[in-house]
């Protein structure tokens, strides 16, 4: 009987030390599920089960992530499931409907998932109003009869959503952090009456100077969030100076090894898909010196080791041995198939001639991991040098010049020396 006791007790103790969460959704009675804590662009799964024949479960969050806060995701295997708020509360959420939403989804005891219920639904009446009024004001002359009425509406809209604002701001929930990303996402500015630029600004100032990098981390919109912030920048700011110095400014703000490391690895895959190779080697080098980098991946690596304009050009693995380069020499990385990469080879074949006018080698060396013509790899190249070991990124190549996007062109000097490093051939003056 002790011992039955005293394991009663221990088990008593570690249900008090986790977090538990009563889901009831009826009408999934019987699915399996699983459960999954946002943390950057992964997701950590909690646990795995069944829905009882109610559809009732209780879902477990161990002591070791108890201190989460963020977004987590309720999955069902089958398809379908829904988001909500942990923050180191007990509580029961309930849906009785097939669909889940804001509107049918019940909490209790929870105040961050209610907060965030009620703003996002308080929000949305306000704005589906205001997009209304707005399209009467626009419809209406200033002398109509209906325009002072329209425009009186649409003040008080105003001065509901800016209340509903500076609630949100001074809120110390994650909830209210949620909100704001979410905010951001959707592209919604502080004033009806904002022009694009206005609200890209200001939206802008928002992720550089307030954006709570730890509630972006467990929100489930970190990728989304970082692309949609450099998309911004490139379509109003258009100041590669600008995105750098804005983007270091961030990096200053996250105290987390690990978020310090995610998001240096998302910002720099993100410049290099948009062929800013400068920025690439500008942010590793600022990283790499902070000392906040915490087991960067590979592809982080290779960036920070990347060569430089400036340097000797390492040495090619070829099929007869290392290869020295010791004269004039466009370098090209690509991958078959890849968009960007089939407009550079057609850009270089038809170019061709030029380019060896000029005095250049072209080496070519393929990321393919087969010979399969048709997952095209039925290139027709007039220059000799033609490498590819079929190893992809992880080739010896691919990983000495620290490649992590193609295309990629090198132009090299008679002296072996990299004299710059390109995303696209028109790019390199070449063709000038």
């Amino acid at each position: 009987m002790k011992k039955i006791i005293t394991g009663f007790v221990v088990l008593s103790f570690l249900a008090a030390k986790a977090q538990t969460i009563n889901v009831n959704f009826s009408h999934y009675g019987g699915k399996q599920y699983v459960y999954m804590l946002e943390k950057g662009g992964k997701k950590d799964t909690i646990t795995t089960g069944k829905l009882d024949t109610e559809g009732k479960a209780v879902l477990i969050i161990s002591a070791p992530k108890k201190g989460y806060t963020g977004i987590s995701h309720f999955a069902l295997t089958d398809g379908g499931g829904m988001d909500f708020i942990v923050n180191n509360e007990n509580f029961s959420v309930s849906c009785l409907e097939e669909q889940p939403n804001f509107e049918n989804t019940k909490y209790t005891g929870s105040p961050e998932n209610e907060f965030l219920n009620q703003k996002i639904k308080q929000q949305k009446a306000i704005l589906d109003k205001a997009g209304f009024v707005q399209y009467g004001l626009n419809a209406y002359k200033t002398e109509d009869v209906l325009y002072p009425a329209l425009q009186k509406e649409n003040e008080n809209l105003q001065q509901q959503f800016t209340a509903i604002r500076n609630e949100t701001a001074k809120s110390t929930l994650y909830a209210a952090r949620f909100i704001e990303i979410y905010r951001f996402l959707m592209g919604i500015g502080s004033s009806f009456n904002q022009t694009e630029e206005e609200k890209a600004k200001e939206l802008n100032l928002f992720v550089k100077e307030k954006l709570d990098m730890q509630a972006l981390y467990n929100s489930g919109f970190w990728n989304e969030t970082i692309e949609g912030w450099v998309n911004l920048q490139q379509r109003v700011i258009k100041d590669d100076a600008v995105l750098l110095a804005d983007t270091k400014q961030i990096l200053s703000r996250i105290k987390s090894k690990e978020i310090y490391t995610a998001f240096t690895e998302k910002i720099v895959t993100v410049f290099t898909k948009a062929g800013k190779d400068d920025l690439v080697t500008a942010i590793s080098e600022y990283a790499a010196k902070s000392g906040k980098l915490e087991k960067p991946s590979k592809k982080l690596t290779s960036a920070i080791n990347a060569p430089v304009v400036g340097a000797k050009a390492p040495v090619l693995e070829t099929p007869s041995g290392k290869k020295t380069i010791n004269k004039k020499t466009l370098l090209f990385f690509y991958e078959s198939g890849c968009n960007n990469c089939e407009n550079e080879i057609h850009q270089l074949l038809g170019n061709y001639q030029i380019v060896k006018d000029k005095g250049y080698e072209i080496i070519s060396v393929a990321a393919d991991m087969t010979k399969n013509t048709g997952d095209g790899h039925d290139h027709a190249f007039p220059w000799a040098a033609q490498l590819c070991d079929y190893k992809g990124f992880a080739g010896p190549n691919f990983q000495t010049y620290a490649i992590i996007g193609t295309p990629t062109f090198f132009t090299i000097d008679e002296k072996g020396i990299i004299t710059g490093k390109y995303a696209r051939l028109i790019d390199t003056g070449i063709l000038n």
